[in-house]
């Protein structure tokens, strides 16, 4: 049988315990509250063996990726980027990219068939940003970066001279403002 300063004692521990757990579940819920958890599909359209898209945190960590069919979930931060590619260059060809309620597309309903029949085929990758040019331009990670890529603000890959642009090394993606390009 327990006194009745063991009694007290259990009882505060109790309440501290209680205390503790009520504090994790709200700092729990509070470091998440940036974060949803969303279906992603990507349909079709008329080529699906040239589509492959990824969904990359702001300094390019993949989140998901795939190809074309593809139906899943993923768990979002509140910014994040978009790359989609097509293999043959001429974009996707009637696919969608469906995050949650946003559809996404890589000149998805441009119909590329001109007089001659032919298409133009520069047209392989196109990133898109989703809220992380509003992180402002300070480094996200602090690893030694080179850039090999640079895409201006639409995500089309351009050869950079002054502004604002999305640099890749291959594996990282980072805002940088680029003043002038030396070679």
């Amino acid at each position: 049988m327990m006194n009745k300063e063991q009694l007290e004692q259990s009882g505060w521990l109790t309440l501290c315990i209680a205390l503790l757990f009520f504090l994790l579940l709200f700092v729990s819920k509070a470091a998440n509250a940036q974060q949803q958890q969303v279906f992603v599909e990507c349909t079709t359209g008329e080529f699906p063996a040239e589509i492959t898209w990824q969904i990359l945190t702001c300094n390019g960590g993949i989140l998901l990726e795939g190809t074309s069919p593809y139906l899943g979930a993923v768990v979002l931060p509140e910014y994040y980027q978009i790359n989609m590619m097509d293999s043959y260059g001429d974009g996707w060809n009637g696919a969608y990219l469906y995050v949650g309620q946003t559809e996404y597309g890589f000149l998805s309903d441009v119909d590329w068939i001109d007089s001659i029949g032919t298409w133009p085929q520069e047209f392989k990758e196109q990133l898109v940003d989703v809220g992380c040019l509003t992180i402002g331009i300070e480094e996200v990670v602090n690893v030694e970066f080179i850039p090999t890529t640079y895409y201006n603000l639409l995500g089309q890959s351009v050869i950079p001279t002054k502004g604002v642009y999305i640099a890749s090394d291959g594996i990282l993606r980072k805002k940088m403002y680029i003043n002038n390009k030396n070679k």
